[in-house]
């Protein structure tokens, strides 16, 4: 056997490229969301397009949305133009879908989401500072909340109804409560966030997020 014969015998196959995973089927699904969602039909998206300087045939959106037809970056972008929405928003897993192509399934929906809208990376450091973020604001929100049901409660609330306080103070706790539960997840070693040990907490949420912008 010639040298060139076993150098192609021991060759790998080539590979054209790989087969559309986990994000080409979450771009799918959310193009035909956000097109129905709007009333709109495959033929004037497609003239949509065609007005923003590029060419997708009402038979190819179609086959993107079925998942036969990849989805390029540029394609990505002129398809959130079209439907006045963003990129992140074509590109965030559906709820219940598995996790874009090439992640672990280790994230919940909010880390991807925030992932994909460049607001935190996916490593431990970057997510236990998001969610130390997540949870000062929560537990601020919470702090004001509770402050307003005891002023209401001794009296001093005047026409302040108490429902819309009882109900932003469950939702602040659940938000809390998670945002612990991530960092603990994250690092174990981390006390848990309260409503009360916030440092410099006057009631003001725009203060609090200033202080941890500048911490960061």
């Amino acid at each position: 056997m010639s040298s060139i014969a076993l150098y192609v015998s021991y060759m790998e196959p080539r590979q054209r490229g790989n087969p559309p995973g986990n994000t080409n089927q979450h771009v799918a699904a959310n193009l035909r969301r956000t097109r129905q969602g709007i009333g709109l039909d495959v033929r004037s998206l497609s003239a949509r397009i065609k007005a923003a300087g590029r060419a997708i045939s009402p038979s190819a959106i179609s086959k993107i949305e079925n998942g036969d037809r990849r989805v390029d970056v540029d394609d990505l972008a002129v398809l959130a133009f079209a439907l006045s929405t963003t990129p992140a928003d074509l590109l965030t897993p559906p709820e219940g879908a598995d996790a874009p192509t090439g992640l672990p399934e280790q994230f919940n929906a909010e880390e991807l989401r925030s992932w994909v809208e460049g607001r935190t990376a996916l490593t431990d450091d970057a997510l236990t500072r998001y969610w130390t973020e997540q949870g000062n604001l929560a537990a601020a929100a919470l702090y004001r909340a509770e402050e307003t049901l005891r002023r209401i409660d001794a009296g001093h609330g005047g026409t302040v109804e108490r429902e819309p306080y009882e109900s932003a103070a469950g939702r602040e706790r659940e938000r809390l409560d998670l945002a612990n539960a991530r960092r603990r997840h994250l690092d174990p070693t981390l006390a848990p966030i309260e409503p009360l040990d916030i440092p410099g907490y006057t009631g003001d949420i725009a203060a609090i997020t200033r202080r941890i912008r500048a911490s960061e």
